[in-house]
This record gives C-alpha cells, sequence and structure tokens, in this order.
C-alpha cells in the first residue's frame, strides 16, 4: 500500500476526489479513458497517482510508459507530479540518461517526450499514461503507443481540452474507441483547490476561454463562425416545448448520406422546431434530422399521415414553415399539408450576422436557448466554420466551408424574420 503524508490524496481511494475515484474506476474497466479537466482539476495527479498503481499493485513486473508532448513539459510537470507521489522505497534503480525508472518489485517505468514520434516505437508496453496530449496535434502519437500496448490495453490521458477539432473529440465524443470512456471535471469539483483559486482566474478567465480552460469543455477558437455560441448560456432544458404556443419549423432540405456525418457529401434534411418566446426570441425545442429519406416520410414522422395510419411527433402541428426557397418539391408537400410555407433564402453573410445577434448581442443578451436534447444543432454549432483559404463572399467576409453547416442553415431560416426585433 502506498504511503502518503495525510494532507496529500491517498492515492488507494482517491480520498475526497470524486472525478478522480470515477477515473481510477474508469481505468480498471476500460481500455481507453480521458480525463478531461479544467486548470487545477487534479486531471495531472490522477495521472501520476494511477501510474504508480498500475507499475505497482495491479501489474507488477510491467512496462509502462509515461508521455508528454515535449521534453520541458514532461521534466517540469509530469515527471516532477509522477515523482511528487512516488514514495522512495519502490525505486530499485533510475537511469537518468535513458529516463527509465525500475521499481523494486520488477516493473520499468519510461519517460518520454512526443516531439519525435518515431522515437516511440520500440518494445511491447502494458500501459500508457499521456499527459495533456492537447499539444499534440495530431494522433498519430496516440496510434503509435496504442499499437504496442500488449497483451493488455490500459491507456489513459489527463489533459485540458483544446476543442471539437482535436483529435481526442473525435476518439472519445465523436467516434468512441471501443471500451473507452471519458470523465469531464471542471476545476471548481476538485476539493482540494480552495475557492479564493478559482475566483481569481474567473477574473482573470472570460467567455470561451474561461469555458475551455476552467469548465473543460470541448470549445474552439480558430474560424468559428457562431464562437459567441456558449453552451452554458444558449443550451437550456427551459426551451422545452410549450402545448399552449405556436410552433415553427426551419427546414434546410437535404437527401445525400455521403460518407455520414461530418463529411463534405453529408446533406440530410434538417427540421428544426422552435416557439417564440415572451422576449421576441425563439426556443428551438426539438430536431429532425434524415438522410436518404422522402420528403412524404420526413412529414408524415413528424405530424402524422393524413389517412390517419401513422401518429407523427408529440407537438402541434406547425403554423408556418421557413424552408429553403430551392427546395420547390418539398415546399409544396408541406403546403399540402395545410402548413404555410415561406422561401427563407437570404444572403448567407446577412443570415449569419443576425442569428448571431440572436445568440448573443453587444449586450449580452441571448434570445437564442435550444434544447439539450437538439444534439445535431448544438454540435455544428460549435464546427461551423469560415474557410480560411477561400475567396470573400462579400468585401472583408470570408466564405463559409459548406460542411457541418445544416442545423445552422435551418436556424438561419428560422432567426430571419426576427431581424428587425429589438
Amino acid at each position: 500500500m502506498l504511503s502518503t503524508s495525510p494532507q496529500k490524496i491517498n492515492p488507494n481511494t482517491y480520498n475526497a476526489h470524486s472525478k478522480q475515484s470515477a477515473f481510477h474506476h474508469a481505468v480498471r474497466k476500460h481500455d481507453y479513458v480521458l480525463f478531461n479537466g479544467g486548470r487545477g482539476s487534479g486531471k495531472s495527479t490522477a495521472g501520476a497517482i494511477q501510474s504508480i498503481l498500475e507499475a505497482w499493485q495491479y501489474q507488477p513486473q510491467s512496462a509502462g510508459v509515461v508521455i508528454a508532448p515535449t521534453y520541458p513539459m514532461l521534466e517540469d510537470a509530469s515527471m516532477k507530479e509522477f515523482f511528487h507521489w512516488l514514495p522512495r522505497a519502490m525505486i530499485a534503480d533510475w537511469h537518468k540518461q535513458r529516463r527509465v525508472l525500475t521499481l523494486t518489485n520488477g516493473s520499468e517505468i519510461a519517460f518520454r517526450s512526443a516531439e519525435h514520434p518515431d522515437s516511440l516505437r520500440g518494445p511491447n508496453r502494458t500501459w500508457a499514461w499521456l499527459d495533456e496530449p492537447r499539444n499534440i496535434k495530431t494522433r498519430e502519437v496516440f496510434d503509435i503507443v496504442s499499437a504496442q500496448l500488449r497483451p493488455t490495453r490500459k491507456c489513459w490521458l489527463t489533459t485540458t481540452p483544446a476543442g471539437i477539432f482535436h483529435w481526442m473529440y473525435d476518439l472519445f465524443v465523436e467516434h468512441p474507441l471501443p471500451n473507452s470512456k471519458w470523465i469531464h471535471v471542471r476545476t471548481r469539483e476538485n476539493p482540494y483547490v480552495p475557492d479564493e483559486y478559482e475566483r481569481t482566474l474567473r477574473m482573470q478567465y472570460t467567455g470561451l476561454f474561461a469555458s475551455q480552460e476552467l469548465d473543460a469543455e470541448w470549445v474552439s477558437f480558430e474560424g468559428r463562425i457562431y464562437d459567441n455560441f456558449d453552451l452554458a448560456e444558449n443550451v437550456s432544458e427551459s426551451a422545452e416545448y410549450n402545448p399552449d404556443l405556436s410552433v415553427m419549423w426551419g427546414v434546410d432540405d437535404g437527401y445525400a448520406q455521403g460518407q455520414g456525418i461530418g463529411t463534405v457529401g453529408y446533406h440530410p434534411r434538417v427540421v428544426l422546431l422552435a416557439q417564440l418566446t415572451a422576449i421576441g426570441g425563439l426556443n428551438i425545442f426539438n430536431e429532425y434530422v434524415a438522410a436518404s429519406q422522402l420528403s412524404e416520410t420526413t412529414i408524415n414522422t413528424l405530424i402524422g399521415s393524413e389517412d390517419g395510419t401513422q401518429a407523427g411527433w408529440p407537438y402541434r402541428a406547425p403554423d408556418v414553415a421557413y424552408v429553403d426557397s430551392s427546395a420547390a418539391e418539398l415546399k409544396a408537400r408541406i403546403w399540402e399539408r395545410g402548413i404555410t410555407t415561406v422561401g427563407a433564402t437570404h444572403p448567407v453573410s446577412e443570415g449569419i450576422k443576425n442569428l448571431r445577434r440572436l445568440i448573443c448581442d453587444g449586450n449580452g443578451v441571448r434570445l437564442i436557448k435550444i434544447h439539450p436534447r437538439c444534439t445535431n444543432l448544438i454540435r455544428e454549432l460549435q464546427l461551423y466554420r469560415y474557410d480560411d483559404a477561400s475567396k470573400v463572399a462579400n468585401v472583408g467576409e470570408p466564405k463559409p466551408l459548406k460542411l457541418d453547416d445544416h442545423g445552422p442553415d435551418a436556424a438561419r431560416y428560422l432567426a430571419w424574420p426576427l431581424r428587425y426585433n429589438n
């Protein structure tokens, strides 16, 4: 059993830090675990202690590796944290030049930098700890290390998130690895961090930076079109359907499945269901997303078939549907069902400005609320970005990428009639 002073977290139980305890149990059950935490959340401590437990208690005589993005980070952060928690009595040998530690139970731990991925190729490992991999730009290092894990496959990553374009988001959130898990912990959830520490950081960090660095949210900054969209402020269960209010649809027509979600060839039909609020905004309470589907199937699914043989969703039929003007066939079918259709085509750049204003205006007022069940829209509002390599659409305005724009386009159509609201 590892011994520590009473002031330190007991590495066998992780003491009162519930998220560290959850991380510990997740590593025992899963092959890949991501501890996604804000600054001071205890993520590096968890990674270091888990490494010691793995080498000493769970896999004696094992071969493990600790990897940091650069050698300075390895020596100043990862190794310093590891040796802080390692009892000296466990050390049999430390080869400083090779950066290889041998424990008295026969386990061997190598400390490596990710600066030259090919240098990581070599002997098989039984476990690996990647510390702050948000600073590792491609997944090549992860793939090399993962391929060396045998016969067991234990790999944990501890980091502050880098955003939804990073390879970690793809591997743990968007397309999760088999037998993987990610744990989210905010700075304030670490019981060992004084309240004053977070209050001080909150004064320094604001907006998206605070969401990423303190709340460990998957936010990205580069080229985002709706960079004022905030998960904490614009996503709320208060946007729930109200049966006493009229319903409207915002429809971006599409059909192609392509290579699936997130690819250029993916063009689904998206229907956003929304209601006006008392303050002149929108509550988007649900979404319907389908590819390779006939328009009549979409309509019957949402409001039921005309002959009554198929029930629709449990909401009022819309009074009006705002549809891309080019979707003539879909508009005609919606109109045939007694729903007013409005061609919602407008200059994209102007529509983006209007939707941004409703998401958050210059006074910090947010008129768009989205229910958490609208996962596709929430995802795309964070992904939708400008094409840095494109020519400007208008003077001084870059052109948006035709990717991950389906939900945002439907939201633009809904928001366009509100452009004159104050």
